[in-house]
């Protein structure tokens, strides 16, 4: 449209054809030269101060656009920051609203079909803002087909409720507890799946305009990204801190192997049993090898690994770390190692209680 007005305007002034891209600076200087051309003719003069006033409108609404997706931008590479995605959830309505022309804004986390009211934030009144969330958490919206937020999570875009105390797919109780006469909202999509929905407004009866629903989607998307990056890497290090105990086990298994005593048999030795026969059972050590008693590695089986028994049959004689060290021929942090196993696996507080559970296992008398 600009580039036909800076060509009828150049062949009104009787100026040469410019093949130049048009903009409004260009635009602007052949309405000051027509203007100058046209005289005092008030028709002419009109027309061309209506052209003006419509530039500097459309040069004001194209300005506020690109300042609001700017601010809303910024906002949420704030966020990003944020190593937790639960903290971030908490923090969104703020920042959505210290980054936009909206004064009051709610997240809320879809769960079993209802929405679960999570972080709000009203400018200039905390107070309001906790109070408004106690009551929604209290009584979560059902996501029936008749209300517009389902449509929204449906479609996936955000909304603008212009006339909310006349609508009839608002939730009512909602409405009349937030004062909506018109509010916004937007589905949270973090990846394939709708995981919440973002409702904001300029205040208790303010309108909203169409770039207020665009910037509250801007925000939702940017914030749905930042939050499944946040998830991932929680993932990762979730997954890091796996890895690293498992290599600290395996490390401990090595040192376990390393230290063992080799004991070298005579040729006389008793020959290696035939595989698939049964292995009569080594007399037991300690507590466990008297007359009649139960058999402790019956007993914990598929709990205990052979090593951990035998590190459990010395702590129940009374035996400290550097003596069960020395009397199966290990290292004494391999000994703390497994120890600490024997406690994990018997849910056990210290080495008393282990040794309790012990001798209870064991059908023995308990000191």
């Amino acid at each position: 449209m600009s580039a036909q007005a800076v060509a009828s305007a150049r062949r009104v002034l009787g100026l040469p054809e410019d093949d130049a891209p048009a903009d409004l600076t260009q635009l602007r200087s052949l309405i000051a030269l027509l203007r100058d051309e046209l005289g005092s003719e008030p028709a002419a003069v009109a027309e061309i101060v209506e052209q003006e006033h419509a530039l500097e409108r459309l040069r004001q609404r194209y300005e506020a656009r690109f300042s609001a997706l700017e601010r809303v931008q910024a906002a949420v590479t704030e966020l990003r920051e944020i190593a937790s995605p639960r903290e971030m959830l908490g923090r969104a309505p703020r920042a959505l609203c210290d980054g936009s022309a909206f004064e009051r804004a709610i997240v809320s986390l879809v769960s079993e079909g209802r929405m679960v009211a999570e972080a709000a934030h009203f400018a200039g009144s905390p107070r309001g803002a906790a109070n408004a969330l106690v009551q929604l958490r209290a009584n979560p919206v059902r996501l029936e087909h008749t209300l517009i937020e389902t449509e929204l999570l449906r479609r996936r875009r955000a909304t603008i409720v212009p006339d909310a105390t006349v609508h009839p797919r608002v939730d009512r109780a909602t409405t009349e507890l937030m004062g909506w006469r018109s509010y916004a909202a937007a589905p949270l999509v973090v990846g394939s799946q709708v995981a919440g929905v973002i409702h904001a407004d300029r205040g208790p009866g303010q309108p909203l305009d169409v770039l207020d629903r665009d910037v509250l989607w801007a925000f939702t998307t940017g914030l749905a990204q930042a939050y499944e990056s946040s998830v991932l890497r929680r993932t990762l290090r979730d997954e890091r801190d796996q890895m690293r105990e498992f290599l600290a086990w395996l490390r401990a298994r090595s040192s376990e192997l390393t230290d063992a005593r080799v004991t070298l048999s005579a040729g006389g030795a008793s020959p290696l049993p035939l595989p698939g026969l049964p292995v009569a059972p080594e007399p037991l050590p300690g507590p466990a090898g008297g007359g009649g008693a139960r058999d402790d590695r019956v007993v914990f089986e598929g709990l205990l690994t052979r090593r951990e028994l035998d590190v459990l049959r010395l702590m129940a004689e009374g035996a400290s770390n550097r003596q069960v060290a020395d009397a199966l021929v290990i290292s004494s942090g391999t000994v703390k190692f497994h120890t600490g196993s024997v406690l994990r696996k018997l849910h056990a507080a210290n080495r008393a209680e282990a040794v309790t559970r012990y001798l209870r296992l064991m059908g023995m008398q308990v000191p």
